[in-house]
């Protein structure tokens, strides 16, 4: 049979709170049952040295102990009122209850006296009150003036409960079992509520996990306190969230893929077919045209490549102490011409003679060649696209910047995300596959440094790279 974690709970907090409560009516009654009998001995000592001063006294008073024989004659030991004209220091008395009493000394009453026997000096027994002592109990012996001249002997404990005392223990005891079986069952009461309340958060965490579970990506648990539940929870709707965005990526992906690829294999379809109705000869145009877009076509998947390997961490790095200077200088005269061709001017402003970082040629020399192409893509004609290369004692920064068009404010964070385009209806032709840029992210970030977007003073889009420099003998 299946137990759920409600009944485990509360099955938990209940045989806890019951075996405390059980533990502590044991421990009261044991308590009670020895501190009872250390009361009754206590009373009994205290009784039995007021009961030696008295009959010392007594003794003193009359010389011998025929008044305790001829007391004897009229009614029980000690017991009964006092005859008329008794004098103070008389042995007898009554509690005013039909309790059997004897004035102290001063004539004082003493509401309780234990059973006893009384001996004379010759170990002859003389009276007694109540059942009598056992055998073996002790004797202490009565002195008058150093000399003893009797003893007694006073029952033990056990003799002393007498049938009020033991239905007052008896009724005590019941007392402790009722409060234990009262407690167990507010322990009940308290585990149901304590288990319902704990576990109220738990049960919502676990259905929202099969609604996640089952693709429901939107679920969430109301996550407020501070304590662990709530953490959990707040976990959990990040997780919820992460997995939400993951599967609108994904979604996201697979459509831009989709419609990237579609473009050029639809312009390739398209002059195929009008090469077999006889619309287009296969000329040089033709085969230069269909060239062009094999080359897109080529380019994309190489960047998707290139993409799924740095996810997966495989995209090769062969990282060596090299100047920046020269990769950067290279990249812009393979550029110089084409933005020459689109009238946009270049100038390139090294600060540094050398700018020595560890780093990959092939991989640098990509990077920069997606920023330039970005910025001959983006940039009006009749422009200006300027680089500058500057460092300190830690860092090499490569600032790109482009005159007009400037992008919204914005969009700038999201410039590096996969597909992202500043205008969605810019063709495949004019405005890339929106990859290059999140490339570059990438092999920037797999050498150690940063790069941002952000407003350019010549009207368009400034790009800052910032690279950890390597320090050599040139520095």
């Amino acid at each position: 049979m299946k137990v759920s974690v409600t009944s485990k709970l509360f099955l938990a907090i209940l045989s806890a709170c019951v075996l405390a409560a059980v533990a502590m009516g044991v421990a009261i009654r044991t308590s009670f049952e020895f501190g009872f009998v250390d009361f009754l001995q206590e009373q009994s000592a205290s009784e039995l040295a007021a009961l030696q001063q008295e009959l010392e006294a007594s003794y003193a008073q009359h010389g011998n102990w025929d008044f305790a024989r001829e007391s004897t004659q009229d009614r029980p030991p000690f017991d009964g009122g006092p005859p008329p004209g008794a004098p103070p220091g008389g042995f007898h008395g009554d509690d005013g209850n039909g309790g059997p009493f004897a004035p102290g000394l001063g004539g004082r009453p003493r509401p309780f006296r234990p059973p006893y026997t009384l001996y004379d000096a010759n170990m002859k027994r003389v009276t007694s009150a109540g059942p009598p002592p056992p055998p073996d109990a002790v004797r202490h012996p009565l002195r008058v003036k150093g000399q003893t001249v009797g003893w007694i002997a006073v029952a033990g404990p056990n003799s002393l409960i007498n049938q009020a005392e033991q239905r007052f223990k008896d009724r005590q005891l019941q007392a402790t079992w009722i409060i234990v079986g009262f407690t167990a069952l507010l322990s009940a009461a308290m585990s149901i509520i304590l288990a319902r309340t704990l576990l109220t958060p738990i049960k919502r965490i676990v259905t929202a996990t099969h609604r996640l579970a089952g693709g429901d990506y939107a679920t969430r648990v109301p996550a407020k306190g501070s304590d662990e539940l709530q953490m959990l929870a707040s976990d959990f709707n990040r997780l919820a969230a992460s997995l939400e965005k993951a599967e609108s990526d994904r979604r996201d992906f697979i459509a831009d893929i989709s419609h990237e690829l579609r473009t050029p294999l639809s312009v390739l379809r398209g002059e195929l077919e009008a090469i077999e109705d006889g619309v287009r000869r296969p000329d040089a145009a033709t085969i230069a045209s269909l060239q062009s877009e094999v080359a897109m076509l080529s380019q994309l998947i190489d960047d998707l490549y290139e993409l799924s390997l740095a996810d997966i961490g495989q995209l090769s790095f062969e990282k060596v102490p090299l100047d920046l200077v020269p990769i950067v200088e290279a990249s812009c005269d393979v550029f110089r011409e084409r933005l020459a061709a689109k009238d946009i001017a270049l100038e390139f402003d090294p600060d540094d003679a050398h700018a020595t970082l560890s780093g990959d040629p092939y991989r640098l020399t990509q990077l920069w060649k997606n920023l330039l192409e970005n910025a001959l893509r983006y940039t009006n004609a009749g422009g200006r696209v300027r680089l500058s290369v500057t460092s300190n004692d830690n860092d090499i920064h490569v600032d790109v910047q482009d005159s007009f068009p400037p992008v919204p404010a914005p969009l700038l964070p999201h410039l590096f995300d996969r597909f992202f385009r500043v205008d969605p209806s810019r063709s495949r032709q004019i405005g890339g596959a929106g990859l290059g840029l999140a490339l570059c992210k990438h092999i920037v970030e797999q050498h150690g440094g940063t790069i941002e977007a952000s407003r350019s003073p010549l009207g368009g889009l400034r790009i800052l790279v910032q690279l950890p420099r390597l320090h050599t003998q040139h520095d």
